[in-house]
C-alpha cells in the first residue's frame, strides 16, 4: 500500500506567513519611537514657551522697577505729597515742608510696596530656571530701593536748617541718593547695569522661543 505525504510547503510560503508579524513588530516599534519623539520635542516646547514667558514678564518688571524707583527719585513734586509723614508737635510750617519734601521719595516707594512684593516673589522661579547667579540683579534693585529710603529717613532725621554746624558730612550722599543732586547720581547707572543683567539673561530664551 503506497501511502501519500502532503508535499513541504515551499520556504517562500513561510516567509510570507511571518512577514506580516514581522511587519506588525516593526511598525510598533517605529511607533514607539515616533511618539517618543514626539513627546520630547512637546516637553522642549512646553519648557521652552513657559521659559520665555517668565524670561519677558521679569524683564519687564526690572524696566518697570527701574522706572518707579527713577521717579521717586525726581526733586520735583506736588503739594499734597509727603503729607502722609507723621509730624511732631513741635514742628514749624517750614520743617514740615523741609521734612514732608524728603518723606515724599519714601512715600512713593512705599506706594509701590505690592509691586516689589511680586518683583521679590518672582525671582525664585526666575532663579530655578536661570540658575542662582540671574538673582544678583534682583539683590541690587532691592538694595537700590533701601539705600534711598534709607537717604530719606537719615536727611528726616539729622537735617536742621537752622543749625548748620549740626549737619552730619555724608548728607551729600544721601541727597544724591534721593536724587537732589544733578552733578552726583550713584543711583540711575546701577539700575541701568541691573536691567541689562537681566537683558542678557532673559533675550535668548525670549528669541530662542520666537524661532
Amino acid at each position: 500500500m503506497i501511502v501519500f505525504e502532503p508535499a513541504a510547503s515551499p520556504w517562500w510560503k513561510d516567509l510570507l506567513l511571518a512577514v506580516p508579524g514581522v511587519v506588525t513588530a516593526l511598525a510598533a516599534v517605529v511607533g514607539v519611537r515616533i511618539a517618543g519623539a514626539g513627546l520630547n520635542t512637546w516637553r522642549r516646547e512646553t519648557i521652552g514657551k513657559r521659559k520665555a514667558e517668565l524670561a519677558e514678564a521679569v524683564l519687564a518688571d526690572f524696566y518697570e522697577a527701574r522706572d518707579i524707583i527713577s521717579a521717586a527719585r525726581s526733586p520735583g513734586g506736588f503739594a499734597d505729597e509727603g503729607r502722609t509723614r507723621q509730624r511732631a508737635e513741635n514742628e514749624t510750617e517750614d520743617d514740615s515742608r523741609n521734612l514732608d519734601s524728603y518723606f515724599r521719595t519714601i512715600e512713593r516707594l512705599n506706594n509701590k510696596n505690592e509691586f516689589f512684593a511680586q518683583l521679590h516673589s518672582s525671582r525664585y522661579r526666575f532663579q530655578a530656571i536661570f540658575g542662582k547667579s540671574s538673582g544678583v540683579p534682583f539683590d541690587e534693585v532691592f538694595k537700590i530701593r533701601n539705600e534711598v529710603i534709607i537717604a530719606g529717613r537719615m536727611l528726616m532725621m539729622y537735617d536742621n536748617a537752622g543749625d548748620i554746624g549740626t549737619l552730619p558730612q555724608n548728607r551729600p550722599v544721601w541727597l544724591a541718593a534721593l536724587g537732589w543732586d544733578p552733578t552726583n547720581d550713584p543711583i540711575t547707572p546701577r539700575l541701568d547695569a541691573s536691567v541689562e543683567a537681566v537683558e542678557k539673561t532673559c533675550r535668548p530664551a525670549i528669541a530662542e522661543s520666537a524661532e
